[in-house]
């Protein structure tokens, strides 16, 4: 079915591509579907390591070892992530634009409310309340960015598939009847 490592993660990496479009277009990104993209690409990048690991399996006809296993995953998994991290800073950076700056204003829309929080607990002063604010405001302008997205995607993507990937290799390695 797949050729390569590098194919699996492709095919896998325009399956992700659609499934955020598909969230674009229905015009629900913001809300509850921003957390569980991240629980749909871990999925999705489970898939791609398994039939990343699989593929090889049928390429060298299951003689694989547990290292060659783990390296086939891993490959897969980190070509993933960085085709994400790619995907990621050009959604962000040119089909949502205004994705940040919503999310910014639903972070400053909460400031009222935590500072006459921090007032009536009397633990804070006026001017630590002020500071905290300038840092959030400061921390929010570094957050905020298609940059930052795509980098943390792609950290976070490729550490879960080497997790992933490992896991993956011991079970085929118990099992070997996937590589069929």
């Amino acid at each position: 079915m797949f050729k390569n490592p590098f194919q699996v993660a492709i095919i896998f990496a325009v399956i992700s591509l659609i499934v955020k479009l598909s969230i674009y277009g229905m015009e629900v990104q913001h809300g509850s579907m921003e957390r569980y993209i991240w629980y749909i690409y871990m999925l999705i990048l489970l898939f791609a390591v398994f039939f990343g690991i699989r593929s090889n399996k049928i390429m060298y006809e299951g003689t694989t070892s547990l290292g060659q296993d783990f390296r086939t995953g891993a490959r897969t998994a980190s070509f993933y992530g960085i085709l994400m991290a790619l995907i990621t800073y050009f959604y962000y950076a040119q089909i949502d634009v205004d994705f940040f700056a919503i999310k910014k204003a639903e972070l400053y829309a909460t400031y009222p409310d935590k500072i006459a929080n921090a007032l009536s607990e009397s633990t804070m002063t006026l001017v630590q309340i002020k500071e905290k604010v300038r840092g959030d405001i400061a921390n929010s302008a570094t957050i905020y960015t298609p940059y930052f997205q795509a980098s943390t995607t792609m950290f976070g993507l490729v550490f879960i598939g080497l997790f992933n990937s490992i896991v993956f290799a011991f079970l085929m390695k118990r099992y070997p009847g996937f590589k069929k």
